[in-house]
């Protein structure tokens, strides 16, 4: 009588096992198409914008920059400046 109680508890097991891995593949596919489609809104979004002369769209609603702070420059000078061989030289 036990056997077969063990026999149906590891079909039990095997049957979530599958239905656990069934049910994650389908979210995790279900993520990357919903991920892919944002992606290439946001592409499509970008090319119009820069076909206008307009720059890309740099802040979301969280991170807003504030209204009287300007972007700050930084300039990086490198002292031991060398030039890249050319096509020639390689």
């Amino acid at each position: 009588m036990e056997n077969s109680n063990s026999v149906g508890s590891a079909i039990m097991k095997i049957v979530a096992l599958t239905g656990g891995a069934i049910a994650g593949a389908m979210i995790a596919n279900w993520c990357d198409k919903v991920l892919t489609n944002m992606i290439h809104e946001r592409s499509e979004f970008d090319k119009s914008r820069y076909s206008q002369g307009l720059a890309s769209k740099e802040f979301s609603g969280h991170g807003k920059r504030l209204p009287n702070t300007e972007p700050r420059i930084i300039r990086i000078e490198h002292t031991n400046y060398q030039e890249y061989p050319g096509e020639g030289d390689l």
